[in-house]
């Protein structure tokens, strides 16, 4: 059946991300030293609901003075570091979306488990990659983040065609997974030679 629609995954195969300095800056100044597992673990599981928008910044901001005991920095310093692990850019992924987009032939969309400031943070880099989505599916908007079946469900109704007819680019085995049930084309990024491989296997470029 023919592909309409591609949607991509932005952190981690549009943008790289990197926790060096965030970790440097917050982890390591913690008076816990390091902290324990379970306590990163927690962090980064509230930081889901923060990715879906049901959290403000300031709640997270106490989150993780309360957690991670980093209070020494104001809420400014803090997203700062926050908003550091996005780190660049992928050019040459996004050399194959611009390529796509030239084609003029799918609908292009990003989904996203990104949260506002994450987001606001892209926004003002300015980035040009941005004009070459049609639509972003972005989960602190609407209270959804992957790998649950009904944010799909919601891009495929973006998408406006057959879930067989949309490709699904993401570094998340269990994203794929979770779209693969539905009907959707799911391709896991591992790297670009990988990806134009399977691109030019399903006719794309």
């Amino acid at each position: 059946m023919k592909v309409k629609a591609i949607i991509f995954d932005l952190g981690g195969v549009v943008v790289d991300l990197d926790f060096t300095h965030f970790y440097n800056r917050i982890i390591t100044q913690s008076p816990l030293n390091r902290p324990q597992t379970p306590i990163m673990l927690e962090f980064f599981r509230q930081s889901d609901i923060y990715h879906q928008g049901n959290m403000t910044d300031d709640e997270f901001y106490q989150l993780a003075c309360d957690l991670l005991q980093v209070c020494m920095l104001d809420q400014s310093e803090f997203f700062k570091a926050f908003n550091s692990i996005i780190s660049d850019i992928n050019l040459d992924v996004i050399d194959i979306i611009k390529k796509i987009k030239d084609r003029d032939k799918f609908k292009l969309i990003a989904l996203s488990n990104v949260n506002s400031s994450h987001w606001n943070f892209i926004l003002k880099k300015n980035w040009d990659f941005l004009d070459y989505f049609d639509e972003f599916i972005l989960s602190h908007e609407i209270h959804l983040i992957k790998p649950d079946p009904e944010i799909f469900k919601y891009a495929i109704q973006k998408a406006a065609c057959k879930p067989e007819q949309i490709i699904f680019i993401d570094d998340g085995l269990n994203n794929i997974r979770s779209a693969k049930q539905l009907g959707i084309i799911g391709i896991k990024y591992t790297n670009l030679v990988e990806l134009i491989k399977e691109l030019k296997k399903l006719k794309i470029i």
